[in-house]
């Protein structure tokens, strides 16, 4: 293969990442469209994640609860109710949205708001 064809695995999961980046506050992002735009298909971009070990819906999760948290902290969204951060953070379920903040940080999305949760448990480990 010529050299300016040839994309390396590692190149290549950053494009995904990238990609799902880009649009990780549309909810109906998927493994599909991922693949499609990146021309492979779903089944290479899972084998991707699992080769560093974790699952393309595992990742599209996390990311988006990063944003969330970023969100949460940033005095410019105080404003804005817990809620609309979550839909722009591409949760379109408010519930799912609160169970999975829940089990991921150990506090709801409120607690963490009005500082009721030591800043220990925030850590990217959780």
């Amino acid at each position: 293969m010529e050299d300016g064809f040839f994309i390396t695995r590692g190149a290549r999961l950053g494009a995904i990442k990238s990609f799902i980046l880009s649009r990780i506050d549309n909810p109906e992002l998927c493994l599909d469209d991922v693949a499609a735009h990146q021309d492979i298909s779903s089944s290479y971009v899972r084998k991707l994640f699992a080769a560093e070990g974790a699952k393309f819906t595992s990742f599209v999760l996390e990311t988006r609860l990063q944003k969330v948290l970023q969100m949460l902290a940033d005095p410019e969204s105080r404003g804005h109710p817990i809620s609309v951060i979550a839909l722009k953070c591409g949760f379109n379920d408010i519930s799912y949205f609160n169970r999975v903040f829940r089990k991921r940080y150990g506090c709801t999305p409120s607690d963490l708001r009005y500082g009721r949760v030591p800043d220990a448990r925030l850590t990217a480990n959780g």
